[in-house]
């Protein structure tokens, strides 16, 4: 069958053929109507999210497909050395979810692993009415997902953090952000402090690093900021007087127990079949795999998934 691998850690993305799966008890089969693609999956390919897979293995994780009875369902990880990026596919049958007709592909893709990861660390950081919320890294899908969730859940504020300008005009002229603020071009503390108002009470932090020091610097007291990604790099240091009153906590949800992200996953699906939620996405074909490998890199703002 046709496949998108990627050979090692640091190489292009190839179009290849690759060995069809076989069953093992507990695993299903689904063949794959579209495939996604998250930052995180290039982070793993390069190691920098624990130690790579041995040997090639097809692109992605998650995607919608057919079951061999026709049922239609999302799936969340694919078992190595399969992927999304492939025509057929091997998934443990507890990560296989049927989605309803109505729910778009494309859309049913930008709720998994993104919109779970938007939504349980908001969840957890009980935004109460009126609150300032951050969004660090705000335009990509689980930003926008994030952005849409702040407001349903009662903030006052919404404020989109992230380093395109254009991206940030974009989110804010579609009623996701109230307001907005450039970072990786000077002085993060000081875009952030010019939309933090009397300081953040929460922030949803998608990239860590430096630009999380930033964020960190300018929240009040009694502060949640819930940090979920690296994109900025995998270490911050704050002074021990910075962080009092305030709680930071690192979140992880793709290694949750099924039930808890299928749960999550469903709650997003409700908000987004009644018109609530919605991500930019960009189609691929299944040939043009390597090429939109080499897209997500640039940071897309737009969740990408490919299409056998």
């Amino acid at each position: 069958m046709r496949a998108v691998i990627t050979p090692g850690a640091g190489l292009p993305a190839e179009l290849v053929q690759f060995q069809e799966p076989r069953c093992a008890p507990g695993q299903k089969r689904v063949n794959v109507l579209a495939g996604g693609l998250n930052s995180s999956d290039q982070q793993r390919a390069d190691g920098v999210l624990g130690a790579r897979t041995e040997g090639p293995y097809v692109i992605g994780g998650e995607g919608v497909g057919h079951l061999e009875n026709g049922e239609r369902v999302y799936f969340g990880h694919s078992v190595r050395p399969w992927g999304s990026w492939c025509e057929t596919t091997l998934v443990d049958e507890r990560e296989i979810w049927p989605i309803p007709d109505d729910l778009p592909a494309d859309q049913a893709i930008a709720l998994g692993i993104s919109g779970t990861g938007a939504l349980i660390p908001l969840e957890e950081a009980r935004i109460q009415q009126g609150e300032r919320v951050l969004i660090l890294g705000a335009t990509g899908p689980l930003g926008q997902i994030a952005l849409q969730l702040a407001r349903l859940m009662g903030a006052g504020t919404v404020v989109a953090a992230a380093r395109n300008m254009a991206a940030l005009e974009r989110v804010r002229e579609r009623g996701w952000a109230q307001e907005i603020a450039q970072i990786g071009t000077t002085d993060d503390i000081a875009s952030l402090g010019a939309v933090a108002g009397e300081g953040f009470d929460v922030v949803l932090d998608i990239v860590y690093g430096t630009p999380a020091e930033a964020a960190l610097l300018n929240t009040r007291k009694f502060a949640r900021i819930m940090s979920i990604g690296v994109q900025a790099g995998p270490t911050m240091t704050i002074a021990l007087k910075d962080l009092a009153y305030r709680t930071h906590y690192g979140v992880g949800t793709g290694r949750r127990p099924v039930e808890e992200r299928k749960a999550a996953f469903y709650r997003l699906v409700a908000r987004a079949i009644a018109g609530e939620l919605t991500v930019d996405t960009v189609a691929y074909a299944l040939e043009d795999g390597p090429a939109a490998w080499a897209d997500q890199a640039a940071s897309p703002h737009a969740k990408i998934y490919v299409r056998p």
